[in-house]
């Protein structure tokens, strides 16, 4: 699907017919964004404020862009401080609405719940994000993480920080359909500070590239670098790293950067298998996968096969960003906005292609 879509933006052959009707589902996509963002500026829609340090983890592209590790890390800032926390997410494609606390189900509680739930974290999932907050606090939380806040204004955060996708960082420079964008980059104005994920894994100069222009919002930007802590089996348990050739299958939102990260680790790869994002595993796609000589997936599928499909692994990766701690420590406990920064230089993110991916 990805692929299909940078051909239309390219607007190779056959490809060219597509690119006019996405182009104005894309332009009504941002403009309906636009006014929804508008009627909460102007107060017309409400939000709510907490009593409590509420920190909204989110991005501003659909896909893969490192939040989940980067939620993780900011809920251990916060419970080594002793805010005790909590992980408010939506639970996407999981049947409970809650709002309830998370299990290890992925069909009740979705992916990421399931997932937050299995590694210790204490998750709440809800439908409706700031009945999740509320009920969170009902349940003694000091302070509330929000995975994937930016988009749902109901809650006024008292920081929020953007995962910014060093692959990908504007959503090939169009709203949804036709790009990758959930709202125009002018919503990065209401970020308090940017976090460009995984920027250890592509070339320096597009992380300065990308760096500058995130400074143009005079916020501040942190550079986080994925690192490898080790790897788990199909029940979740710590397991010996794989060996040789290794065969990949996910179906997550950015899928090749699953796969430089296992390439990064030294491994060949000798197959590849490509799902939809959140894809729910079949009876079907068990036996085809139970195939797979050395199968490695990612955590989030991992959690769906859980027991039902031997010998799977998977990496488990986490996030670190110099400084960030120190400015969400500051930043809860006094919950006026950062103050600007001043920035020089050329404000144009030059250099960086809006759909090519550095090999």
């Amino acid at each position: 699907m990805d692929a299909l879509r940078k051909k239309v933006i390219r607007r190779e052959g056959a490809y060219t017919l597509l690119y006019p009707p996405l182009w104005l589902l894309s332009k009504l996509y941002c403009l309906g964004a636009s006014v929804r963002n508008a009627l909460y500026d102007w107060g017309i829609l409400s939000s709510w404020e907490y009593p409590v340090p509420v920190v909204s983890v989110g991005n501003i592209t659909a896909g893969g862009s490192g939040k989940t590790p980067l939620v993780e890390t900011v809920y251990g800032y916060l419970e080594e401080a002793g805010f005790s926390p909590v992980i408010v997410a939506k639970g996407y494609r999981g049947k409970e609405k809650g709002p309830c606390w998370a299990g290890t189900d992925p069909k009740l509680y979705g992916d990421e719940g399931a997932v937050y739930a299995l590694k210790g974290y204490r998750c709440v999932v809800s439908k409706k994000k700031f009945k999740g907050v509320s009920f969170a606090l009902s349940q003694g939380a000091k302070s509330v993480v929000v995975d994937d806040g930016f988009q749902h204004r109901k809650v006024k955060p008292t920081l929020n920080i953007v995962a910014v996708d060093p692959f990908n960082p504007f959503g090939d420079g169009h709203c949804l359909p036709l790009g990758l964008l959930r709202e125009p980059l002018r919503g990065f104005n209401r970020a308090d500070a940017f976090v460009i994920t995984r920027s250890n894994l592509v070339n320096p100069k597009r992380v300065e590239s990308i760096e500058l222009y995130l400074r143009s919002f005079k916020k501040p930007v942190f550079l986080a670098e994925q690192s490898f802590k080790g790897w788990v089996n199909e029940e979740f348990k710590p397991t010996q790293p794989p060996e040789g050739e290794v065969d990949l299958f996910c179906g997550i939102g950015n899928p090749s950067q699953f796969i430089k990260m296992v390439q990064s680790l030294g491994y060949k790869i000798r197959s590849v298998r490509v799902f939809n994002d959140h894809h729910t595993y079949t009876e079907e796609d068990l036996k085809e996968l139970s195939r797979l000589r050395n199968p490695v997936t990612t955590e989030k599928d991992l959690i769906k096969l859980k027991g039902k499909l031997k010998g799977v692994k998977a990496p488990v990766l986490r996030l670190d960003a110099y400084g960030l701690k120190e400015f969400i420590l500051a930043n809860i406990k006094n919950v006026e906005k950062a103050p600007e920064e001043e920035v020089e230089g050329e404000l144009a993110p030059s250099g960086i292609s809006t759909y090519e991916r550095l090999g």
